[in-house]
C-alpha cells in the first residue's frame, strides 16, 4: 500500500495542474503595445478597462503634442486609432490629422493663422503684416479673394506682390492721362498714395514737385500738355514765362529780376505776398524809407538800378560841400548806398 500511494499522489497532482484554468505562467498582452511603460492606474480604475476620467492623470503636456484648446476634449481614439500610442509619435503636425483645404497655398503650418481654440482667423491683417506684402491703406479692407483668385474660396494662390500684378487692367485703361502711351512707371506707389481711397489726383503722390496752394487744383494738362509726362522742367519760368514778361509793377523782364520765381514768390495764388526780403539789401519795412512804392526809388523800371539823389533834395554843390574830405565820395546813388547802407545819415553810419 505504501508503494501504491507513492505512485497515485504524483499522478493526482499532475492531473490537477494539467486541467487548472489559472496557470501561473499565463499573462494578458496590453492593447497599448509591449513597450508601453505607464501604469494602468494612470487611466483606468477597478470600474473596468474604459478610460476613467475621474482618475485620469496622464500629463499630455510632457509629450510633443500638448492638448490645448479644443484638443483637450477629444476622444483619444481620434488620434490614436490603434491605441498603440507609440505609433502616433510622428503625428504632431496639423496636416497629420487635418485635411489641408488650402492645398498648401499657404504652407503646411496651420498655427501660422489658426489656434487650437478655433479655425476662425481673427487677425488676418496682423498675420499678413509678416508676409512679403503687408496690408496697408485701402488694402486692409480688401476682400481676400480680390487678390487671391482661385478655383475655390480656400486657396490663396499669390498673384504677385507688385502693384501692377493686381492693377494691370486699371493701368492700361487709364486715359487721362494715358499711362501706357506716356510710359508711366508700373510701380503705382511712385505716383499714387496707398492710403487714398481713389486713384484720382486727390490721392496722387506728387511729392517730387509738391502741388501746394496755387498749384493744388491745377489740371494735369496745364503743366503736361499732350500727355507729355516726361522731360517737363520743374523751373517756375517754364510754365510762368508769360506771367514774368507781362508783369509791369515792377517790370520783371529786361534782366533786373531773376527768372527763378522762388527768390521772391511762394506758391500763394496771385503771386502775393512776396517772400522777397528787402531788408537784406536796404531797410524799407521801418524807418524813414518805409511805405515807399517800388518805383519811388527804382525809377527805371527796365532795370534794377535805384536812385537816391532824385528823392533827396540836395543840390550837387551842397552835397559836395557836406562831404569834403570824405574819401571815395562821388555824386552818385551807388556811392550814397556804399556809405549809407541803412539809409541813415551821418558819418557813424558809414560803411567801414
Amino acid at each position: 500500500m505504501r508503494i501504491l500511494s507513492f505512485i497515485i499522489w504524483p499522478l493526482v497532482l499532475y492531473l490537477i495542474g494539467l486541467f487548472s484554468t489559472e496557470s501561473p505562467n499565463t499573462t494578458t498582452e496590453s492593447p497599448h503595445g509591449k513597450d508601453f511603460k505607464i501604469s494602468c492606474s494612470t487611466c483606468h480604475s477597478s470600474k473596468g478597462w474604459s478610460l476613467d476620467k475621474e482618475i485620469y492623470a496622464f500629463d499630455h503636456s510632457k509629450t510633443k503634442m500638448p492638448l490645448l484648446g479644443s484638443h483637450k476634449d477629444l476622444n483619444c481614439k481620434l488620434c490614436h486609432s490603434s491605441l498603440v500610442f507609440s505609433e502616433a509619435k510622428a503625428k504632431t503636425e496639423c496636416v497629420s490629422c487635418h485635411t489641408d483645404i488650402h492645398n498648401q497655398s499657404v504652407g503646411k503650418y496651420c498655427d501660422k493663422c489658426h489656434t487650437p481654440d478655433s479655425w476662425i482667423v481673427s487677425n488676418v491683417t496682423g498675420i499678413h503684416q509678416q508676409s512679403r506684402f503687408p496690408l496697408l491703406g485701402v488694402h486692409t479692407m480688401t476682400e481676400c479673394q480680390q487678390c487671391h483668385k482661385s478655383e475655390t474660396l480656400h486657396r490663396y494662390d499669390v498673384l504677385g506682390i507688385e502693384c501692377f500684378d493686381c492693377h494691370r487692367d486699371k493701368y492700361l485703361a487709364t486715359s487721362s492721362p494715358n499711362h501706357n502711351t506716356a510710359n508711366f512707371s508700373t510701380d503705382c506707389s511712385q505716383c499714387h498714395y496707398i492710403y487714398s481711397y481713389e486713384w484720382a489726383s486727390s490721392g496722387f503722390n506728387h511729392d517730387f514737385f509738391p502741388l501746394t496752394l496755387g498749384h493744388a487744383n491745377v489740371a494735369c494738362s496745364k503743366c503736361h500738355p499732350n500727355n507729355n509726362f516726361s522731360n517737363i522742367s520743374t523751373e517756375c519760368v517754364s510754365c510762368h514765362l508769360t506771367d514774368y514778361n507781362s508783369t509791369t509793377h515792377p517790370v520783371h523782364s529786361g534782366g533786373c529780376f531773376s527768372t527763378n520765381c522762388t527768390v521772391c514768390h511762394t506758391t500763394n495764388p496771385g503771386w502775393t505776398p512776396t517772400s522777397f526780403d528787402h531788408q537784406n539789401y536796404f531797410p524799407i519795412s521801418s524807418g524813414n524809407h518805409s511805405g515807399f512804392a517800388c518805383n519811388a526809388c527804382h525809377t527805371n523800371p527796365a532795370n534794377c538800378t535805384f536812385s537816391c539823389i532824385d528823392c533827396h533834395e540836395h543840390s550837387q554843390s551842397e552835397t559836395n560841400n557836406q562831404h569834403n574830405g570824405v574819401g571815395g565820395y562821388s555824386y552818385l546813388s551807388t556811392a550814397c548806398y556804399n556809405c549809407h547802407p541803412n539809409g541813415s545819415g551821418g558819418g557813424k553810419h558809414f560803411r567801414k
